[in-house]
């Protein structure tokens, strides 16, 4: 479903963008777009260089476990993935700031289109993909909280099974007896 959105997404901005906004506006816009995009970058890198959550691993369920660490190694490749597509996107608003407004003012309108397209396209396409990643780690956080509180609360149960036990030794070592009950008397008697 993401991943459809996502194309989606990315085909309307790209349609939007060769339709509506000129290749001679976008110059204008060049150097905050690389801005925002090496942000990105700069915060998938952040990101990707936490790793693994530091757990007790061995009280955790085994399936659970493996269903995290699994997540957090899919999500790391696709931080891989967000890396590669602004690379490209910024490298491409690179070339485009260097070939100037002058000299791409003088191309086919037809290409002026494409260049606005593509830009449009690009930049939706990684906002989405950011987006995708932080909805995942969200995920992650959400998995790690029911392992650690699921971990928690086995840990409570098996303290207080301890405090049972030990009460029970306790009466047993108390030697307690039991005492014969007489019936209860009716006053007067």
């Amino acid at each position: 479903m993401a991943r459809k959105f996502t194309i989606i997404l990315t085909l309307f901005a790209a349609g939007l963008f060769a339709w509506g906004v000129p290749l001679a506006r976008l110059f204008g816009a060049l150097q905050p777009l690389i801005v925002a995009l090496s942000i990105m970058v700069a915060a998938v890198f952040v990101r990707l260089n936490r790793g693994m959550p530091t757990l007790e691993w061995k009280t955790l369920d085994p399936e659970k476990r493996k269903d995290l660490t699994t997540s957090i190694v899919s999500v790391n490749v696709e931080y891989g993935w967000i890396i590669g597509i602004n690379a490209i996107a910024l490298l491409g608003l690179i070339t485009l700031s260097v070939v100037g407004v002058t000299e791409a003012s003088h191309w086919p309108a037809v290409f002026r289109r494409i260049a606005s397209g593509t830009i449009g396209g690009a930049i939706a396409l990684c906002i989405a993909r950011v987006a995708y990643v932080v909805w995942r780690d969200i995920d992650i956080v959400r998995l790690q909280k029911r392992l650690i509180d699921g971990s928690a609360a086995n840990d409570a149960i098996e303290q207080q099974l301890v405090i049972a036990e030990q009460k029970v030794k306790e009466f047993k070592a108390a030697n307690l007896r039991r005492m014969p009950i007489d019936k209860p008397k009716i006053w007067g008697e």
